[in-house]
């Protein structure tokens, strides 16, 4: 027998003497319990805090590589509080063909360009998403190599047409529960799960609806965290939102909250896009589809259901970047989060690339459903012929896969933001560096052949005997 329990049970043996049948039950209820929580609690795995950021941290590694690249990069902080209940959150703004006046003054100047909404952190357990913001900002900023992503010659063309915002970390008060060790903490800091509080079908409970995971909230947009985000999208006005969150992988589009995919033309293009996606970061083992349809439950009040259907989003989606199932379910941690340096390096360089993958198919994709977006500088009409609406803006960047195409004063990022100094940099130019190449190596070819012939041998001797007179 267990020394432990031996020793509780001679301490406790006078009073069980003393005691009623039922009385004896709970105190060998209650020792049972205290047992299978103490094995429960050496089954947790606990986070390294020099594997992963602490959030004060990530924060300010945030801060730090939007101060690095000033001229491509903002950072606001933005506020709200809801009936004495308050939340912070970061917002990063990255524009890699450098700021306008008007996009510095106004959200929705900057109507021109693709426009892409990244959400990160919004459930507090899941670490690894944030990791993988932080990531990401590092490669628009050039701090990571970007040679490697797929399609990155027209990623490079496509960027300075692009505005992208990214929330690092959506959940901060969330966050700070779990590093106050409440490993298994989702909701935000008053016990609300912000992926249920947005306003469509909204508090409606599955049969096996857990308060502890999914307690919607009083009211849709209850919580201050989806309020910021709301205002935020409708001054942004995206043609793509994704929501990033762990547990399984997988590549989600509408809808959440029924088991079905969109009925109109957009769930088509969403759908291969997805699909390609996956062949090319997740080598085909991703979940492709619809949320309701694949994750096995049905999820109301999603944020992704909300910008699709009600904000008009042209592509919103969720992308799920980490699972793993081996782990017991008291070990959350471990569930959510790669637990080894070699497994979170794994994680986000998989998953970090992919967004720049999502932007190599975007013009394409948009161009292939029906434009929902009211502030869109293209359309297609029904004969699927394309109207562009701003001149030359789409046609310009539905042209950057052929080389050949490209007009020398097209812009190409290349990475930190020398381009959006106003630096002079060298066009890529295929066959301009073609002739040069040619160049070069005739010219070594006659620098060999004029050191090999007889001319050489002779002013070689004459200068030789000029030089021991």
């Amino acid at each position: 027998m267990d020394k432990k329990l031996l020793l509780i049970l001679l301490l406790f043996l006078p009073f069980a003497l003393a005691s009623s049948p039922a009385e004896l039950r709970l105190l060998r209820g209650n020792i049972v319990n205290k047992r299978e929580n103490e094995k429960k609690r050496a089954n947790v795995t606990l986070p390294d805090y020099h594997l992963y950021h602490t959030m004060a941290s990530l924060l300010q590694q945030v801060k730090n590589i939007v101060d690095r690249h000033p001229s491509i990069m903002q950072m606001e902080i933005v506020r709200s509080e809801v009936d004495g209940y308050s939340t912070e959150m970061s917002v990063v703004t990255v524009s890699p063909g450098g700021w306008s006046v008007s996009e510095k003054k106004e959200e929705s100047a900057a109507s021109e360009k693709l426009r892409l909404l990244l959400d990160f952190g919004g459930h507090a357990r899941e670490l690894v998403t944030s990791e993988v913001a932080l990531r990401l900002l590092q490669m628009l900023g050039g701090e990571h190599d970007l040679s490697k992503v797929a399609g990155a010659a027209v990623v490079a063309r496509l960027l300075p047409h692009s505005i992208i915002k990214i929330v690092p970390m959506e959940n901060t008060n969330g966050r700070r529960r779990v590093e106050a060790g409440h490993l298994c903490e989702r909701k935000n800091g008053r016990g609300v799960d912000t992926n249920r509080n947005w306003d469509v079908d909204w508090g409606k409970k599955e049969k096996d609806y857990d308060p502890h995971e999914e307690y919607p909230g009083t009211a849709a947009f209850s919580e201050p965290e989806t309020r910021i985000l709301l205002q935020l999208a409708k001054s942004f006005n995206p043609h793509v939102w994704v929501n990033v969150h762990s547990g399984m992988e997988a590549l989600f589009m509408p809808y959440d909250h029924k088991a079905m995919l969109p009925l109109d033309e957009g769930a088509a293009a969403m759908q291969k896009l997805l699909q390609t996606l996956n062949g090319q970061h997740c080598s085909g083992k991703c979940v492709v589809g619809s949320g309701g349809t694949s994750v096995g439950y049905l999820s109301h009040g999603t944020g992704t259901d909300y910008m699709y259907d009600s904000l008009k989003v042209p592509i919103a989606l969720t992308f799920e970047i980490f699972g793993d199932f081996s782990a017991p379910n008291e070990d959350c941690f471990r569930m959510f989060n790669p637990i080894t340096p070699a497994q979170l390096e794994s994680v986000i360089s998989k998953w970090a690339p992919i967004f720049f993958s999502l932007l190599c198919h975007l013009p394409e994709t948009l161009m292939s459903m029906p434009m929902r977006t009211v502030k869109a500088p293209w359309r297609v009409n029904s004969s699927s012929s394309y109207t562009i609406q701003d001149p030359g803006l789409l046609k310009q960047i539905i042209s950057l896969n052929s080389h050949t195409n490209r007009p020398r004063s097209q812009h190409v990022w290349y990475g930190m933001d020398a381009l959006a100094e106003g630096k002079s940099l060298p066009a890529v130019d295929l066959q301009t560096s073609t002739q040069l190449y040619f160049i070069f190596t005739l010219m070594l070819f006659l620098l060999s052949c004029f050191r090999c012939s007889r001319f050489y041998k002779r002013l070689f001797k004459v200068l030789q005997f000029r030089s021991n007179t």
